[in-house]
């Protein structure tokens, strides 16, 4: 993860220098000075850039860019200011900003009854009381049809609250629900609220909903040009609040804003203290659901109260939310990527040292700083706490489609990682991207796995860099059109050449050399230095083996050639301590198959692909991260009495019969 910080500019209480000393390295900010609906200048947005740059960070996330209450309710100037908001985006990713958090919660962005509930070692929190909120609404809001809202029993606390409560600690509830953030200058009375509320009369659920979708898809083509991620917070409390209507406070209402706006970009702020929120979400759920929709992440986590009443726990890691869960799924995203998310600690408690600032819980510099000190050990706990972490892996094909996933997989857990591949610059390359996101543990290699000299130049590289080896992954291999049949099946009006009689001699010993001597050489050539310490290899192979496919006689020949040598070579190796395993993926897209699989568009299935999605089980073809579990158990001393085996990782393929 990327280690982010909300910073609120020069009226901040928390320097940027103090920032950067908690190990900051992506500031989250926003021109907080500047009007809602307000174009940016970009000569603003660099010389808060140049500000950020100078304190040893980047400026990578904005939050936020508020949206006008025009463009919610869609009435009065609202077009002036979605092209205000587009120009802003303009200027934002002529600088080089690409992450854009936003909200779309009527007026009020986020809602507590109490800034500074009292926790039992002294440090105090964010809290919101549903019969504080009651009461504010019912007594002092008086909100024409508020009672409609709340149950007779709750009206009751309410009432019995407000009576109970003194003039000054009325008017604390009253400004605390009514507060906005830290640099901002948007906080509200309760008559500015009331006239706020009327702009939303008839503004129901399904209207606002519709609105948004259509601000959402009016910026997607821009946001598709200038390579803009549109990340929308979630609801803050998860539920209708002040007769307001919430949107996007569960799966369901995530799930129906990506049905309705399909471009990419525009996707979500996962932030676990909002869905928190709501007892029945499923935060970890609800982040592999949408895990190509995030864009950015909050962390934080929540402890309930009665009557949905709730506060922010006191620590990042304990309370409602599975944070290890959803750490590893984050971790895991990062890996599917190829790329690391920006991730906040948010909502941190107020300690003893933040007492003497101008700040409130929430916003406070040492609670967020033990916040993120949590989370980074959690981080580094689920990278390094495997029993690859310091192993010296070689990869073969290191830079591939499915392979350069499982390399960045292992580099998150602490592997040093030789990267081998055909074509040097392609590893360099690779590598230069990993060291770009901290993963500097590489050495990348140019070597033809069908060349034993080139193999023992790369070993004698690898053994110089770390004096060892103790995994080999077997990742070179693929198909080629010359050794295929065009013809599934022969009939009598199958010409010949495109049937099994056809099948040249050249593209069949192609494929089989490529995929088995491209298993065998690697392994006599790296497996010698584990002849002392023990090691383990993990070939390649594909449900193909098992269950031949029809077009590819060769590659199903080749990998079922390598299941048997898997075998062999885990018997014979056995005494020397040297595990041998292999993987037999199923249907997973790459550049040799997209095209068999998916139509030009790149979204429809061609004849080939529904016959594949029909005999898939999970009715899906998998994602390069669905192999990094597999081959990180094979790997690990966890799979210490395991040897010669073959998992696949298939999605059910070879499980269904058919019928």
């Amino acid at each position: 993860m990327k280690q982010g910080w909300r910073w609120f500019g020069t009226q901040d209480a928390i320097s940027l220098k103090e920032i950067r000393q908690a190990g900051v390295t992506d500031i989250v900010a926003a021109l907080y000075e500047r009007s809602c609906g307000e174009v940016w200048p970009i000569e603003e947005i660099r010389a808060r850039q140049e500000v950020v740059k100078a304190a040893g960070m980047t400026w990578s996330v904005v939050e936020s860019v508020p949206v006008h209450e025009s463009i919610k309710t869609r009435t009065g100037d609202f077009c002036k200011y979605i092209e205000n908001y587009k120009q802003t985006l303009r200027n934002l990713a002529a600088c080089g900003i690409k992450v854009v958090c936003y909200n779309f919660m009527p007026i009020l962005d986020w809602t507590r009854s109490q800034l500074d509930y009292p926790l039992p070692d002294g440090s105090t929190v964010l809290n919101f009381d549903v019969v504080a909120v009651a009461a504010f609404d019912l007594f002092m809001l008086k909100r024409p049809g508020a009672e409609t809202t709340y149950d007779v029993a709750l009206q009751a606390k309410a009432k019995a609250w407000f009576d109970s409560a003194t003039p000054e600690q009325r008017k604390k509830t009253s400004d605390s629900i009514l507060l906005g953030l830290p640099g901002t200058v948007d906080n509200l009375t309760i008559e500015g609220f009331r006239e706020l509320l009327k702009a939303y009369e008839g503004i129901d659920d399904t209207a606002l909903r519709n609105n948004l979708y259509a601000f959402l898809n009016e910026l997607a083509p821009l946001c598709d040009e200038l390579d803009i991620r549109m990340a929308i917070h979630p609801d803050d409390p998860p539920r209708p609040i002040f007769g307001l209507p919430r949107i996007l406070s569960d799966a369901a209402d995530i799930r129906e804003m990506c049905e309705r706006v399909p471009s990419e970009r525009m996707g979500l702020t996962l932030c676990t203290g909002s869905l928190g929120g709501e007892p029945a979400n499923d935060e970890v759920a609800i982040f592999k659901a949408f895990a190509s929709r995030i864009h950015f992440v909050h962390f934080r986590n929540v402890v309930y109260g009665e009557n949905g009443s709730f506060h922010e726990s006191g620590c990042h890691l304990c309370g409602k939310v599975d944070m290890p869960r959803l750490m590893r799924a984050l971790l895991e995203e990062e890996a599917r990527r190829g790329e690391a998310i920006v991730v906040r600690p948010d909502h941190g408690r107020l300690l003893e040292i933040d007492k003497g600032r101008t700040c409130y819980s929430g916003y406070s510099y040492g609670g967020r700083l033990v916040g993120l000190a949590e989370l980074r050990g959690l981080e580094y706990g689920l990278k390094h706490g495997s029993d690859v972490d310091g192993k010296v892996v070689v990869i073969t094909g290191g830079a591939g489609v499915l392979c350069s996933v499982m390399t960045a997989d292992l580099l998150r857990h602490g592997a040093k990682v030789a990267i081998l591949d055909l074509h040097g610059d392609v590893a360099k390359a690779f590598a230069e991207k990993l060291a770009s996101q901290g993963y500097v543990n590489t050495l990348p290699l140019e070597a033809n796995v069908l060349d034993r000299a080139s193999l023992e130049a790369a070993r004698d590289t690898v053994m110089a860099k770390w004096g060892r080896v103790d995994i080999l992954i077997n990742g070179a291999g693929g198909n080629h059109p010359k050794g295929t049949c065009p013809a599934e099946q022969m009939t009598p009006e199958t010409p010949l050449e495109d049937s099994f009689f056809g099948l040249g001699i050249e593209g069949f010993e192609f494929v089989n050399r490529l995929n088995f001597i491209g298993t065998l050489l690697p392994s006599q050539v790296f497996a010698k230095e584990m002849l002392v310490s023990g090691g383990s290899i993990l070939n390649i192979s594909s449900m193909a083996a098992t269950q031949p496919l029809t077009k590819v006689a060769a590659y199903a020949a080749a990998k079922a050639s390598i299941e048997n040598f898997t075998r062999w070579l885990a018997t014979h190796l056995a005494p020397m301590g040297i595990r041998v395993n292999a993987i037999a993926p199923g249907f997973f897209i790459t550049n040799q198959n997209r095209f068999l699989m998916l139509e030009q568009d790149g979204e429809t299935l061609t004849p080939r692909g529904n016959k594949v999605i029909a005999k898939t089980p999970m009715r899906k073809f998998g994602q390069p991260s669905d192999l990094c579990g597999a081959v990180r158990f094979l790997i690990s001393e966890e799979a210490s009495f395991v040897t010669g085996i073959v998992i696949p990782v298939d999605g059910g393929f070879l499980a269904y019969s058919g019928v």
